[in-house]
């Protein structure tokens, strides 16, 4: 199965073109809203919170934790101490393993100033029942957090791809130098590799921002 998202099930209203440009993690005018004002996902943070502490249990007494939590568990505890790039491909190779699923029952829609989305799901709910490219940047983005990565350092960012006419998500991390970007094909894309791809908008634990913006600035 083609591991793009056939149905990604969100979107965000596009005043103009989306920006189609290396991607920034420094630019104030594309910030849309607080995390916290979008339902969908700070439901889906709540909820994750649960996951968190639970893996937290686990880290500390191994003995105690289910069985079906040991795996990701195992990890946590080796990966803390690697260096970023480390921790980063060891990540993106572990979810990239669950079962890709394209499992949304709706297409993109745009509806002025607001974002649509069926369901986010929590980390342990990918890492057991699989699923698409977004739950795939999203459980990325909370294992990567598990790890001790800063939530302002990572961002799960929704593209469109000029080249198969499709929208795609993968999870974006701050370097301090060009952002990586972390694929479903284990690759992590940087630089000119992000050249067919126009940036929608993105979102983390603290913010929701509109990339459409860099290029309506630009036009206006």
């Amino acid at each position: 199965m083609s591991q793009r998202c056939a149905l990604i099930g969100v979107a965000l209203l596009v005043w103009g073109s989306a920006a189609q440009a290396d991607y920034s993690f420094d630019n104030p005018e594309q910030y849309l809203a607080d995390a916290a004002d979008w339902r969908p996902w700070s439901d889906v943070l709540r909820r994750n919170a649960l996951d968190s502490a639970l893996l937290a249990d686990c880290v500390a007494n191994i003995d105690r934790c289910p069985k079906r939590y040991r795996g990701v568990t195992h990890l946590i505890v080796r990966a803390r101490d690697l260096a970023l790039e480390d921790q980063v491909r060891l990540v993106n190779r572990y979810v990239n393993k669950r079962r890709y699923r394209n499992d949304r029952t709706s297409r993109p829609t745009l509806m002025e100033g607001e974002l649509h989305r069926n369901q986010w799901r929590p980390l342990l709910e990918t890492l057991s029942r699989g699923g698409d490219c977004e739950d795939f940047a999203t459980a990325k983005y909370f294992l990567l957090r598990e790890l001790g990565i800063p939530a302002d350092a990572m961002r799960v960012v929704v593209l469109w791809d000029t080249k198969t006419r499709d929208y795609h998500a993968m999870l974006a991390i701050d370097t301090g130098d060009v952002a990586w970007f972390l694929e479903t094909d284990n690759t992590i894309q940087r630089g000119r590799q992000l050249r067919k791809y126009e940036f929608q908008y993105s979102l983390n634990e603290e913010g929701i921002w509109d990339h459409s913006l860099t290029l309506q600035g630009r036009e206006s």
